[in-house]
């Protein structure tokens, strides 16, 4: 476990992830799903044709990468993150 404040604590397998979100926005391939698990090459290979994405989200005080099914729920349920944003407004329609 790790020690990311006073109240909040964290385990090598969220820190991976969260790395890996760091990662991917400064260009690496991306691994999958944080929530579901879902590798990269599974989502791309399930919707040949269609343009599979992956969000990085702030999420228990760390960042996550999401794929579709699972950042719809997150997301409805933080509207307080992301309205006012393109995002919001777009996909929420908040």
């Amino acid at each position: 476990m790790h020690q990311l404040t006073e109240a909040q604590t964290i385990c090598d397998y969220c820190v991976e992830w969260h790395n890996h979100a760091i990662e991917f926005l400064a260009g690496a391939a991306p691994k999958g799903c944080s929530a579901c698990g879902a590798t990269w090459q599974f989502l791309r290979d399930s919707a040949p044709g269609v343009e599979v994405r992956l969000y990085v989200v702030p999420r228990d005080g760390i960042y996550q990468l999401l794929c579709g099914p699972c950042v719809r729920p997150y997301t409805a349920q933080r509207a307080d993150l992301f309205r006012g944003t393109a995002y919001g407004q777009q996909a929420l329609k908040i």
